[in-house]
């Protein structure tokens, strides 16, 4: 295996690089003078344009998708349903002590506990769901 070859940016270049450059410039030169003419101008302008800024029309050329961003937000914020303005205190609720009475009722915990119970009361709340359940044809 012969030296590895030097590339333009000077780095070395692999075995299958140095073939695959010497097939590429065999086939340039194969090419006639005419067609490798025009491909080195279209190659120029091609790098020109790259490097030219962009006119003012093909500037605005996304406006009407931007406007159309614009408009879709607007819409969505005016017609999204926004928090109420209040003084941050939550409603009044009748429940609450009828909630606080059955948290503080310790003879109702005892009703439905594992010791006395031992899961009855869970197996006839199932059964009398799946009895009402027009679904299950019980």
């Amino acid at each position: 295996m012969s030296a590895p070859a030097q590339g333009a940016n000077s780095e070395t270049m692999t075995e299958f690089e140095q073939r695959a450059r010497a097939q590429l410039e065999e086939g340039v030169l194969r090419i006639d003078g005419r067609a490798r003419s025009r491909l080195n101008q279209a190659r120029h302008a091609a790098v020109e344009a790259a490097s030219r800024r962009p006119s003012l029309w093909q500037r605005f050329q996304l406006m009407p998708a931007a406007g159309a961003v614009v408009a879709v937000v607007l819409v969505a914020f005016v017609l999204w349903p926004h928090a109420r303005q209040g003084d941050g205190t939550l409603p009044e609720s009748n429940h609450t002590g009828e909630d606080l009475e059955l948290l503080a009722d310790a003879d109702a915990l005892d009703l439905v506990s594992e010791e006395t119970d031992g899961g009855a009361f869970y197996e006839w709340a199932v059964d009398q769901s799946d009895a009402n359940d027009p679904g299950t044809g019980a």
